[in-house]
């Protein structure tokens, strides 16, 4: 499944070697590349757990990244419709705008 998300700014270039470094540390997710001042991945939803989508959502949290995307893997896939439920930390960031999918 792709994945497009917008990147705010880095503080530094380590900062930004940090985030990267985060997101190739989850094994599941492919392809990253950049897209304007977006970045667009590829998830393997086989390989995808609840523990390295809790790392997902927690490296884009500190990153304060829209996650906004994110919401489609609940919205496609069963085995992710936890995602929505209201008493974690990030629902209402998640669901409170409309996203455009990804094709």
């Amino acid at each position: 499944m792709k994945i497009n998300i917008q990147l705010k700014s880095f503080y530094s270039h380590g900062d930004e070697r940090r985030f990267f470094q985060g997101l190739n540390d989850i094994d599941c997710i492919k392809n990253i590349r950049g897209v304007g001042r977006g970045l667009m991945f590829d998830v393997n939803l086989n390989q995808l757990s609840k523990e390295k989508l809790f790392e997902l959502i927690a490296l884009l949290w500190r990153y304060q990244i829209d996650l906004a995307p994110l919401r489609i893997l609940a919205e496609r896939n069963k085995k992710f419709a936890w995602l929505s439920e209201a008493h974690y930390y990030w629902h209402d960031d998640m669901y409170s705008r409309d996203v455009k999918p990804v094709e």
